[in-house]
Parts: structure tokens; sequence; C-alpha cells
């Protein structure tokens, strides 16, 4: 099994971002832009817990804003990952295909989509439950202990998984596969031997996004403020913008990867 090249993978990614620009920018204008840029303006504003807050009423706060979140951030997920396979979609085709096409198909494989984070959800669930549960149990030195190493151990099976589970999407996208078990196998086989490698990739560019997400977020945050008015609206636009252009980043990253194994194990030939 040939070894996972990040030079090479970055290289693709650029090339991918010049590719299908007006395509690529209309859909993640559409589906990842304003539904973003919705739910900063109309949806909820997160509660700010009181100076003298204890900390039970801190965690009471954070409960019930991601309470109030939550059904905006599922309709976001979906409408993006319409649009997210759609762009996948185009990056990988071997043919010609419209965005018309690219945004028929995509609908037609969100049920695969979000079967495949349900069975990825309830796999990463139990796993905690059998690392964490037990040491939280125990209390004491040795729970403690417990729960560190099993708490250690989780985020290291975290990671790995990340690595060899990240070409699911763009699996999915270009061989048309319905079957989430399957779509799952296929990736877990693609990536062997390189697991570690892509998710040091994978983290080393996420890091980078959220250093310039906080930067963006900061800024948007002083001259926005959380109140309404003008400065709220373009910290929106600002932030909606910000999740667009690294949601769009990490697609092709994602699709980067998927190629240059597809390439390595297969005869297929991309455009």
């Amino acid at each position: 099994m040939v070894k996972f090249d990040m030079g090479a993978a970055w290289d693709d990614t650029q090339q991918l971002l010049k590719s299908h620009t007006a395509l690529i920018g209309t859909i993640a204008g559409v589906f990842l832009f304003l539904p973003s840029l919705g739910v900063a303006w109309f949806g909820p504003t997160p509660i700010e817990p009181a100076a003298n807050a204890t900390f039970d009423q801190i965690l009471t706060t954070f409960q019930e804003s991601a309470r109030q979140a939550m059904p905006y951030q599922l309709l976001i997920a979906v409408v993006a990952a319409i649009g997210g396979v759609g762009i996948l979609r185009l990056w990988l085709s071997r043919s010609s295909v419209s965005v018309g096409d690219a945004l028929t198909f995509a609908i037609k494989m969100i049920p695969t989509v979000i079967a495949v984070q349900l069975l990825m959800g309830i796999a990463v669930g139990l796993v905690a439950v059998l690392l964490i549960v037990p040491g939280a149990a125990i209390g004491g030195a040795p729970g403690i202990l417990l729960l560190i190493v099993g708490l250690l151990v989780f985020a290291g099976l975290c990671f790995y998984l990340w690595g060899r589970i990240a070409v699911v999407s763009p699996l999915i996208a270009d061989h048309v596969q319905y079957n989430p078990v399957v779509a799952l196998k296929d990736s877990w086989a693609l990536t062997r031997d390189n697991g570690w490698r892509i998710f040091l990739f994978l983290f080393l560019v996420t890091l980078v996004l959220g250093i310039i997400g906080a930067i963006v977020g900061g800024v948007s945050s002083v001259f926005g403020g959380s109140g309404e008015g003008i400065g709220h609206m373009v910290a929106g636009v600002v932030m909606a913008g910000f999740a667009t252009v690294s949601g769009v980043v990490s697609l092709a990253i994602t699709a980067a990867i998927y190629r240059q194994l597809a390439l390595r194990t297969s005869s297929d030939v991309f455009q």
C-alpha cells in the first residue's frame, strides 16, 4: 500500500478549488452561505450566563442554548449535506455534469449520508460508554485513573477513526453507493495503512481553519456585538462567509484525499 502524500493532496486541493468555480460558487452560496446567514440573522441568540452564575447554572444555560439551536443546526446540516455531495459530484465526475444533475443526485443520496452519520454516532457512543463509564462509576483514585486512561484511549480511537472514514462522502458521491455499511467498509479499505497520516493532514488543516475562524469571530463580535442592528447583520454575513469558505475547503481536501487513494488502488481517471 502506497503511503498517503500530504503535499500532493494539498496541491490537488488547490486545483479542485480552481475548477468549476462558478458552479461551485453557486451551490455553496445557496446551500452553505444562505442557510448559515439565515440562522445568524434570525436564529436564536445564545443565552449568556449571569456574571455570578454557579457552575450548574452555567451548564444549564449552555444546555438551553444548545436545545434552542439544535433544530436550526440540524436543518443547516441537511441542506449543507445536499450542497456538499453536489459539489463532490461535480469534482469527482468523469464526465460532464450539470448543477441540476449534481443536486438531484445529492438529494437522492441524503438518506445514505444521514445513515452513515447515525451509524458513526452510535459506534462512537458505544465506545464512549465502554471506555468512560467504568472509571466514572468506580470513583475514588482508581476510578479517576481509569477515567483518564479511558478518555485518552477514546480520543485516540476517535482521531484514528476520523482518518479512516475521511473519504466516505467522496466515495458515496463517486460510486453512487446507497448502502451506508458498504460505504463505511469501502472507506476503511481505501484508507488502510494511512489512517494516522490522513488524520494528521485533516487535523492540521482544521487547526488552521479554527484559528482563522476564532480571529474572524472575535473581530465580528467586536464590531457587530450580540444585539440587533447593522453591526449584527454585518457580523452574520462575515461569519456565514467564513463558514462557507471553510466548508468548501474541507470538501476539496476530502475529495483530494479520495482522488489520490482511488487512483493508487485502481485504474480510475478523474477529470
